[in-house]
């Protein structure tokens, strides 16, 4: 058992670093990079196929063989098909002239502010909460729970959300409801009280949730 062990912490990196694309539903596979150079082999396969993937660089580390291959894997990559770039202050800065969304409409590229490159779509959540909802998957927490929740039940009528992205709007979002729960005429000291009752809010990957709740807002568009 103690010689087996050092040979699992040896291979747990390689074990991270090449994982294999997760199917997210909805024809659509995630794919994240720990190592761009580690992972070159799988990113070349997943961005030759002709399926909507979402790509997440956000705490990638590169060098400058794996930025190349990338550059090529992207020329290469169906024009027709969304892909969608998850990025963040941390995404080395090398990889901003791999990562090209003009070339092509269909790659839109999502992250906090101050992410680089300057994301399409900036998602309203800050650097250190987005970190710790991408740790968490590494962790071991599905993915399930980091991406559900009211922004993916909440259809906002998913062709007014494409619609306002097109014309300039990409922080579209659900508008908020009130809770159905809470009476207008609570007195203050039982909303003190309430309040502190409340459970915290569950952690959520939101970067990686609004590429999901928007490449679902494309496919209702195509019906």
């Amino acid at each position: 058992m103690k010689q087996i062990l050092p040979l699992l912490f040896l291979l747990l990196p390689a074990l991270i670093f090449a994982r294999e694309p997760t199917d997210l539903g909805y024809n659509l596979s995630y794919l994240r990079v720990h190592s761009l150079a580690e992972a070159t082999p799988e990113l070349q396969s997943a961005l030759a196929v002709k399926h909507a993937c979402v790509l997440d660089l956000r705490y990638a580390t590169a060098s400058d063989e794996s930025i190349e291959a990338l550059k090529t894997a992207l020329e290469g990559y169906p024009a027709e098909s969304p892909l969608f770039i998850l990025v963040s202050p941390e995404t080395p800065s090398a990889l901003v002239g791999a990562i090209n969304p003009s070339a092509k409409p269909m790659v839109i590229t999502l992250g906090t502010a101050g992410s680089q490159p300057s994301p399409r779509i900036t998602v309203k959540t800050d650097a250190e909460t987005d970190r710790r909802a991408y740790d968490a998957f590494d962790k071991g927490t599905p993915l399930t729970e980091l991406i559900s929740g009211k922004i993916d039940k909440d259809r906002y009528d998913e062709a007014t959300l494409v619609h306002e992205f097109k014309n300039g709007n990409p922080d579209a979002e659900p508008p908020l409801t009130p809770d159905p729960t809470k009476s207008k005429g609570v007195p203050a000291a039982d909303k003190t009280t309430e309040a502190t009752q409340d459970a915290p809010e569950p952690l959520k990957d939101r970067v990686l949730q609004r590429a999901l709740n928007l490449h679902q807002a494309l496919l209702a568009l195509r019906r």
